[in-house]
């Protein structure tokens, strides 16, 4: 299906046909994983003498899933992830297409500490996106099983955190477990900038990680999908989708 549209002065056509997966599903075995959380567990669901399995007698196949939205795969998250009060994505985030901006950042280390450099990103180029998304360097398959807990992995600096915000970005992808250090004392200085928490939270607005961006998807310009899944937590699983964008 082609669609078209205008966005700043410019008429664009859109193949709904041609999308690009940028999402890491939950998976059965060795799937990406952080902070210590264990990959998701698939049971055979069983009560009072039915069973969930046609190999086992079963009449259907019916399985228990048990899985953490941040840690078991890509996931979108509202600002409810760091409020005090209960917030859910789903109530929140309208998903929605959006134009977006992919960029690839390299690593850096600044006080002994690794951050994602975007000396070479303009920031005012932001301001006619909604969306940011992130792909860091280096990048490979093994992002897709990675687990990242204990491991020295980069983060958004509060600095560039606070530009991005300004550049009027309201849903930021990364391909990493967070947009903060693993393990910071709590603080996690990234997300509350985001959504400018306690203040004045902008509520609309998401944070997407753990995805995957193919090498060869270019950085540019592309149309965005989050495709959350409908759960009623502060995350939900998420298959965000990149449409090329293809001028008139």
């Amino acid at each position: 299906m082609i669609v078209s549209l205008k966005h700043q002065n410019t008429d664009y056509k859109i193949n709904l046909n041609q999308g690009i997966t940028i999402g890491i599903p939950i998976q059965r075995i060795n799937g990406v994983k952080g902070f210590g959380i264990h990959n998701a567990r698939y049971h055979t669901y069983e009560n009072d003498g039915f069973i969930g399995n046609k190999n086992k007698g079963g009449s259907c196949n019916l399985e228990t899933i048990t899985f953490t939205p941040h840690g078991n795969g890509t996931h979108t998250e509202c600002f409810g992830h760091i409020s005090l009060d209960t917030h859910f994505v789903n109530d929140h985030i309208v998903d929605n297409f959006y134009f977006a901006k992919l960029v690839t950042a390299p690593t850096i280390q600044v006080n002994n500490h690794l951050i994602l450099d975007f000396n070479n990103l303009d920031i005012l180029s932001l301001k006619n996106y909604k969306s940011l998304i992130i792909r860091s360097l280096p990048n490979n398959d093994l992002k897709k099983i990675k687990d990242y807990s204990n491991q020295a992995t980069p983060f958004i600096s509060a600095d560039d955190m606070k530009s991005i915000v300004e550049a009027g970005i309201e849903h930021l992808i990364i391909d990493l477990p967070s947009v903060d250090p693993e393990w910071d004392g709590g603080k996690l200085a990234a997300h509350h900038i985001f959504w400018n928490y306690p203040d004045q939270p902008r509520k609309q607005c998401s944070i997407t990680e753990f995805a995957y961006i193919p090498n060869d998807t270019l950085d540019g310009d592309y149309l965005l999908k989050l495709n959350i899944a409908n759960f009623v937590s502060d995350a939900a699983p998420s298959k965000p989708i990149l449409y090329p964008l293809i001028t008139n």
